[in-house]
Order: structure tokens, then sequence, then C-alpha cells
């Protein structure tokens, strides 16, 4: 219950005594007293009163914020799907490549598997708040070729088991090594994500794709070792019967080589929240910094079936949760949850690469679908049960086979395809699904090494009206191909971006963040919506791509913002600095100024009359950049877009042309990039680029896309170099030579209005004409143009 309103002297004693609050005291009990103000004079009782009641609303404080970080923290480390019920369900061999036209990979796994179940037993002193039990197997251990230990029992599918070591011999299959986390949203995990980019997308490397070598081991780093061994000592402590396993994205990371921060703990016989509270007392009882468990409830409405406590142990993040298995009841689709064994929560994971576990009690590799290593060594996305079954346990699954799948170049089981594109499933993704969680596997595929390959595969599995949904509004005025007008205005985008790098230009990946690049393909894929509208607040229309950003993905508004920004200066750019109409493009073209008196060739360089063959004079560039600022480039890159071959922007009388939709569902046509052994700027796996067919429709397309990006990202070079001669490198910092008092001093005005507004622009226009003009000669150009500005305002004035 809220305490009573405080007089003004009394919330400065309450400020007074915050600061002699110890957080770490046992929480206080709400005094009996009941509403009223307190006396005039505060007695001791009263005081303390007011200090328990501080305390208590502080811890609360604190613990809400520490489930919101936790909350954010699973949110955002592109967590694994649920796990449950085990069965063995085989799966067709056939996948289907991430890059079309790609023959599937044949590798195969050297190493041999063996069988296994979990061991563990329930303590009768942890009984409380619990699933009901299920007693697990008994696991021992057997000896592997090569020195590799594994756990063996008599189950149909075992658990194969490499043993942990600190060699130092790196488990990857090329040079471009990967150091990614497995979470692309962590603050380390973007850091490792964008070294992956930048080595993948045209850094010297090629795009190779990266398995697990026969043999790999896990290699811990000191931290790991350290963050373990608290664990396991808290386990001997309390003389617990649990077994500890690092689960998921950690284990496969670690097998590939690269680092990882993403660390998940299942535990076999109790709940994550009741271990991470021993985890704290122990470390307490060390004198060790401790902090708060986060506790994120399950939600089975939303597909999330676990309970799952985040906390921090010696600086790193870690999530914990309970194995669990399930039971479906004949009338719904909620499953009844039970503890598992480890067999049942591996094979109720999303992928077979994510359902390894590392015993940190056995210092060993368990992987209990037997199909785990093999696939990680073959390079297979492959789910453990039916992906029909796993699908529909929870829908976000297909995305994330997806993310996956372009992340790391690995191909598709052919069983995938079709249970992706199945009714049931698709209707279940659309409506059991949050919004949220589909926009953070969206923005994962779209900051990985191959957000062309992602995008591709979703128009391919028909998910395009799904993950992008338009407003019903909107969706009426739209053909049945505009997925893949999309996707082609993106495939357009890589061309462009191929030829610019391969003519001499920055590559992609060096030019921009992880962030920018993000916003550059979301509104490459979304400028065929560019011209369409919905009603929105106040009955304002509101522009179609700004909605799906906001709405369907549920990014942040900033990222709505920056997209709508991109694609209203695409339009203006393309007429304004790309036009060109003397046919010189693309050719040996110079800069030329014109030479108004001034003796400085840096004064000649900022004059009105400068103008080069694209025809934009100094003026115009300056004001599409300051209204861009540090997009601006993002916006030249879309408006060149616009002029590609095929680009059709539907909501303004634009068709989709049928040799468009026919390049988009062939493979990517941009030529690869220069220095790399396959691959192109957003097709990093695509081993089909080079040279297209000399004959049919595809090849006439792809020659046709081609040269229209050779000719695009000629123009977007001219307009740089042409921009940069002219002085407008960050010309949205530049201010008005005359403040607003000046300016209303100097045209006569006494208060200020939407004329002054008019002024200032007027103002800066004429500063981007004269760079090297004085305030006095300012102020006689507002006084020249005052009667005209005037005029314009009152007219404005009367219309409204």
């Amino acid at each position: 219950r809220a305490p009573p309103p405080l007089s003004l002297r009394h919330r400065r004693r309450r400020s007074r005594a915050r600061v002699k609050l110890r957080w770490s005291l046992p929480h206080p009990q709400p005094s009996p007293r009941r509403g009223g103000h307190p006396p005039a004079r505060v007695g001791s009782s009263e005081r303390r009163w007011v200090t328990r009641v501080m305390l208590a609303a502080g811890q609360a404080l604190v613990a809400r914020n520490t489930l919101l970080k936790g909350l954010l923290h699973s949110l955002s480390s592109g967590r694994r799907g649920s796990s449950g019920s085990s069965s063995s369900g085989g799966s067709s061999r056939r996948r289907l490549s991430v890059a079309t036209g790609v023959a599937p990979r044949t590798a195969t796994a050297s190493a041999s598997f063996s069988s296994s179940s979990s061991s563990s037993v329930e303590s009768p002193g942890f009984q409380r708040n619990r699933l009901p039990q299920r007693r697990p197997d008994f696991v021992g251990r057997a000896k592997l070729p090569g020195g590799a230990s594994a756990s063996a029992s008599s189950a149909a599918r075992g658990a194969a088991s490499f043993a942990s070591t600190s060699s130092p011999a790196r488990a990857t299959s090329s040079p471009s090594k990967e150091s990614s986390s497995s979470s692309a949203y962590t603050a380390g995990g973007e850091k490792q994500l964008e070294e992956d980019v930048r080595r993948r997308s045209g850094g010297g490397f090629g795009a190779q794709v990266i398995t697990m070598l026969p043999g790999a081991a896990v290699e811990c780093t000191e931290l790991e070792n350290e963050v373990f061994a608290t664990l396991l000592a808290v386990v001997k402590k309390h003389d617990l019967p649990v077994t500890l396993r690092v689960a998921g994205g950690w284990v496969r990371d670690k097998l590939l080589g690269k680092h990882s921060v993403d660390i998940d703990i299942a535990l076999d016989s109790m709940l994550g929240r009741e271990f991470a509270e021993l985890v704290n007392q122990y470390m307490r009882s060390k004198g060790q910094e401790t902090h708060s468990v986060g506790v994120i409830q399950s939600n089975p409405d939303q597909s999330k079936h676990l309970e799952t406590a985040t906390m921090r142990v010696h600086g790193v993040w870690i999530d914990m949760v309970n194995l669990r298995s399930e039971s479906y009841s004949e009338t719904s689709r909620i499953p009844e949850m039970t503890f598992g064994s480890a067999t049942d929560d591996a094979y109720r994971r999303d992928l077979t690469i994510n359902s390894l576990f590392y015993n940190i009690n056995l210092r060993c590799v368990e992987d209990f679908t037997g199909m785990g290593l093999a696939d990680l060594q073959a390079g297979v996305v492959r789910t453990p049960l039916p992906p029909r079954t796993t699908f529909l346990d929870d829908p976000l699954r297909i995305l994330r086979a997806v993310r996956f799948a372009s992340r790391f170049g690995f191909t598709l089981d052919e069983s995938i395809v079709h249970a992706a594109t199945d009714p049931e499933v698709q209707n279940a993704l659309r409506t059991k699904v949050s919004r949220e969680r589909v926009g953070k596997e969206v923005q994962g595929m779209l900051r990985g090494p191959s957000p062309g390959d992602a995008l591709t595969l979703l128009s391919r599995f028909k998910l395009h009206d799904i993950v992008f949904a338009v407003p019903p509004a909107a969706a009426a005025q739209l053909p049945d191909t505009t997925s893949w007008a999309c996707l082609h205005s993106v495939r357009c985008l890589d061309a462009l971006l191929a030829a610019y790098a391969n003519g001499g230009g920055t590559a992609f990946a060096e030019t921009f963040t992880s962030e920018e690049r993000e916003w550059l393909l979301l509104s490459a894929y979304l400028a065929p919506l560019k011209g369409l509208t919905v009603p929105g607040k106040k009955a304002k229309p509101a522009p179609v791509a700004e909605t799906i950003v906001k709405d369907a993905l549920k990014l942040r508004v900033k990222d709505a913002e920056v997209v709508t920004l991109v694609l209203d200066l695409a339009g203006l750019m393309r007429r304004q600095l790309l036009a060109c109409d003397d046919g010189s493009c693309g050719k040996d073209i110079h800069v030329e100024y014109g030479d108004k008196g001034s003796d400085s060739h840096d004064d000649n360089a900022g004059k009105a009359g400068a103008a080069c063959s694209l025809g934009f004079s100094r003026v115009d560039a300056g004001k599409l950049l300051r209204r861009g600022k540090e997009h601006w480039r993002l916006a030249l890159l879309i408006g060149a877009v616009l002029e590609m071959p095929g680009v059709a922007v539907l909501g303004q009388g634009g068709e989709v042309e049928p040799w468009a939709v026919e390049s988009a569902q062939a493979p990517p046509v941009a030529e690869a990039l220069h220095g790399g052994d396959q691959g192109s700027p957003l097709h990093a796996f695509s081993a089909s680029l080079g040279e297209p067919a000399k004959s049919g429709t595809f090849a006439a397309a792809a020659m046709r896309v081609r040269a229209g990006a050779a000719t695009m990202a000629a123009k977007v070079t001219l307009a740089e170099e042409t921009i940069a001669g002219l002085n407008l490198d960050r010309v949205w910092e530049m201010k008005p030579l005359l403040n607003g008092q000046q300016v209303m001093k100097a045209v006569g005005m006494t208060k200020g209005g939407p004329a002054l507004g008019m002024f200032t622009e007027r103002l800066v226009e004429w500063q981007l004409e004269h760079p090297a003009g004085t305030e006095e000669e300012a102020a006689a150009f507002l006084v020249a143009v005052g009667p005209e500005v005037l005029a314009m305002a009152a007219k404005n004035q009367q219309q409204r």
C-alpha cells in the first residue's frame, strides 16, 4: 500500500535520510500505520516508518529494473526456441541451398556417435514450487576414437561427446575465422558480428562457409572457467544432485572456433531462479559482488514455455532454465510442462546445431539427438523432430532457421521448406508469435553477413505478407507479386554496391555501421511501397513503410523515422542529384566551377553557379544534405536504386514487370566482389555468382541489371565527388550567420512567427550560395527580400 503524502518539510527529511540507507539490509515489513498525514513533529517511530517504506520502495525499483534488463537481454539475444518431449522423427537428407541454384553440399561427419540419456536425482530439499518430476536415465561415459570422451547408454539416439581441451587449434575450415557471438544484440555480440560481416563482405577472404572440423573441442576462456567453477562450487556446497550444462548457441559457436557470450545454463532437477538465488548466497558469503535475479515468466500463448532466470556472475550475463518435457491434451495445443531429461530437452529445441550441450560437471560436449555434431560438420540446418512439429511448438523457429542458414551459409533441409509453407504453420506464425520477436529475428537477418539470402528465403517461403505485414487498407492496392518486387529492389541494391566497390569505392561493410546497413536494406526492400499511405493519427496519411517498421516489426521509432526520411529524400536526390541529361555519366567527367570574381579557389567552389555535368548546384545539394544529415548517403544509394531497371514504385502507378519477377526468383545477378572467391555485398554465400548465362530470359535480365548498376554506380561516385568538391562536408552543422533577434532587427519585425522561419530559410540558402559572405552582407540580403517574404507569409496565413 502506498504511504500517505508528505509535506515539503517531510520530503526534505526523507531526502536527507536516503543517503543513510543500506540496500543490503533484510526486507522490512511496512508499518501498520494507516492513512492520514504524519504529525507536524516527526518522532523516531515515524522516522523509522519513512525509512522502511523508502527502503522497500527502493528495493522494489531495483528488482523491477533488473527484471526489465533481463527481459531486454533475453529478447535481444536471439534466444533459442523452447524444448520438450522426445521422439526420434527422422527427416530427409535432401537439402535446399540458401543460395538459389547452388548445388547442395555433401560434406559428412567423420566422427562416430554413441547413445545416451541424462542423469540426475531429485533432492527432497528443493520440492517447493516445482514442476512434476520425471526421473531421468543414468549416463555412463565411454571413449570415442581419437581420444574424445563420450557418454553412452542404450537409448535409441545418443549423445556424442568431445572432451574439452586447451589446445590452441581452432575449429574453422577457412582463413576467414569468425569471432562473432551467437547473440547479435548484446554489446559484445554486436561487436563480434560487425567483425564477421566485415570479413565476409569483400574482406579479401571470400565467403567461405565455416563448419566444424572433426575432433573439434570446446575451449573455455579464463573468465568462463571462473564462472563455471563458481557454479560447481554452489552445487558442491549445497550437495545438489544437479548436472550443469551449457546449452545451445554457446556450444555451437565454440565448436566453430568462435567466441561467444551467450551462456544458457540448463538444469535437470531444479528451477533456474532457485539455483540463481543459491549462487547469489554463495557469492555474498565469499564477499563477491552480486546482482539481483531477473525472472522472465513463461507465456505459452506467445510460445514462451519456460520460466527463465537471468543474472550476472563475475560480470557475465547468464540465463538459467530447467530441462523440460511436454505432454499435450486432446483439446489444447498448450503443453503441460514437466521436468525432463537432457534428451527430452534436446529434441524440443529449434535446430539440431542448437541442441548440443556442454556438460560442465564432466567437461564434455553432449549430442543427445545424434545429429547435431554431424550437421555442424556438414553445414546443414535441420530440426530435431519433424519440422512441422517443431514449428507448431514455436512458429518463430521458421525465422530462426532462415536466420541461421543465412548467417552461416548452411543449407536448409528440404523438409523444412515443406513445413515452412504449410498453411497451419504460417497461420500460427501470424497469430501466436509477438511482433517484437519477429522484429528481432528480422533485425538479426539484416545485420548478418548475407541478408540478401535471408530475404530470398522469406519470399520463397511466402512469408513476406506475415513478416512485413501491410495494413489491410493498403494491401488491397498491391499485386500478388509484391514480395518479388521488393526482393528485386534489394537485388538491384546488391548489384549497385558490387559495381560501386569493384569500381574503386569503399566496400559496403566498411562504409556503414550495422545500424546503417539495416536502415539501407529496409529502405531498399520497402522502396516499391514508398508511394502508399494509410490513415494515421488524427486522420493524417502515414507512409506504409513507416507503419511496417513501427507496427509489423516493432522496431524503434528512430528506425521508422530514418527509413521514412531516406525514402523521401531518395526521390528528391534521384531527380536533383542523379539526373544526367547530357549522356556523359559513367565516362570521364570533370567538375567545372563558375568563377564570379573571387580570387580564392575555395570561394569559387562554393558559388551558386558551381555546376557539373550532373546538373546540380551547391544550393540544391546543400539543402538536401542539411535535411538528410548523416543519412544522406543512404538516400543517395536508394535514389540510385529507384533508377535501376525493373524497380517499380507501386503507389505511384508503377507496375511490376514480369522479367523483374523472374529475375528475383532466379539466382542473384550482382557481379562477384573483386578480391574474394565468391559472393556479393548482400549475398555472401551465393556460389552461383559470376558471369550469367549467355542466352535465355534470365541472362538478358541479369545483363540488364548489371549494366544499370554500372551506370548508377558511376553516377553515385560522381555525385559524391561533386559534393566533396563543393565543400559540403557536414553542411548540416552550418549555423545561420544571424540569430533570430538579429534577423528580426534587420527586417524590422517586432515579434516572431512563420515569417521568421521563412527568413531563416532564405538566409541559409544565401549562405550556401555565398559561403564566404559576412553578417553585413547577409543583413543586406534579408532587407532586399523582406517585402517578398512578408507577403508570402501573409498569404500563407490567410490560406490557413
